[in-house]
């Protein structure tokens, strides 16, 4: 996220206690989220943000697993969980993408077995590009450009 949402909860928890709390969350109201805009003085991506943390944290979604009635802000009961919402509190929370500071690691690859036929450019060395001249053989790289004769060196 590109703020810190800490603060943002601490002051919610200050705020509105019978209803926000970190160590012994609650399963809060729908549409909490619209009171609150209109009550603090937060911008609705700021609160978002706050309330996407807080209901995202493990304590939270042990609340909603347990069912329950959800409270509103003044810590009054409005609503229940539905046990489809009880059943989504229990289902794993997809891990985050990885960051793309840290590129993912490359599979390590199978070595290609030698008796699989040989496919595209065939690396010759020089020395064998000498010796096939030599037996009158035709080069395979004759369609890059000729080899300088400074380059090749005499074995006599």
């Amino acid at each position: 996220m590109p703020q810190d949402v800490n603060p943002l909860l601490d002051r919610l928890c200050e705020a509105f206690p019978a209803c926000f709390s970190r160590s012994a969350p609650k399963p809060l109201k729908i549409g909490l989220g619209e009171e609150l805009l209109a009550l603090a003085d937060l911008s609705r991506t700021q609160l978002r943000r706050a309330l996407k943390v807080y209901t995202s944290a493990p304590a939270y979604r042990q609340a909603l697993k347990r069912g329950g009635p959800r409270y509103g802000l003044d810590g009054q009961p409005t609503g229940e969980v539905t046990p489809e919402q009880q059943a989504f509190a229990k289902t794993p929370r997809p891990k985050p993408p990885a960051s793309p500071a840290s590129p993912p690691a490359p599979e390590p690859q199978a070595p290609e077995s030698p008796a699989a036929p040989a496919t595209g450019y065939l690396p010759m060395t020089l020395k064998r590009r000498i010796e096939t001249q030599r037996a009158g053989w035709p080069d395979p790289g004759t369609d890059g450009p000729p080899i300088p004769q400074h380059h090749i060196q005499r074995t006599e």
